[in-house]
This record gives structure tokens, sequence and C-alpha cells, in this order.
């Protein structure tokens, strides 16, 4: 964990190649603690917590994007997210 003033042992700024893609979430989002719960559970090998949080997710938070879609930040974080299948890709 970190914050802007209190770099964590796994600061992504630091470890951060110098164009490398980020996606920051931050704690006022209210999307922030289930994605990053999905992201936790996925790496230690628990797919069925992953599962169980995005349903949470989605009962919790889809009726307000469904009412009021967020278009120009998702679409922000769709061209990101192709940009780090890319790079990947290329690396791999």
């Amino acid at each position: 964990m970190s914050t802007k003033d209190n770099p964590g042992r796994f600061d992504c700024y630091a470890a951060a190649r110098p164009d490398e893609e980020m996606f920051v979430l931050l704690e006022r989002d209210q999307l922030a603690p289930f994605l990053v719960s999905i992201w936790s559970s996925v790496r230690i090998g628990d797919p069925e917590a992953a599962r169980a949080m995005f349903e949470a997710m989605l009962q919790k938070c889809a009726v307000r994007y469904m009412a009021e879609p967020d278009v120009d930040k998702a679409k922000e974080a769709l061209d990101c997210a192709a940009r780090m299948f890319q790079a990947q890709e290329e690396a791999a």
C-alpha cells in the first residue's frame, strides 16, 4: 500500500519503466476497493473470491453507471488496457 506522500514497498511509480502504461485507482472511486480485491484474489489463486467480489461490485455499483455512464474515463481506460495488452504481447 502506498500514498502520494508515503510510497510503499510496491510503489508503481518507482518501478515503472519511463513510458510504461499505468492505471491508478484512488480510494474515492467506489469501484476501487472491489477492483483491488479482485486483482488480489486472482494473484493469490482464488478465482471464486474474485468472482464473488465482481458480483458484489455489480450489485452495488452497476446501477449508478447504467443511469449515468462515465464514457470519457471508460474510453481512456480501455485505450490504456489495449496498449497494455499490446505491450505484453510484444514482450512475449
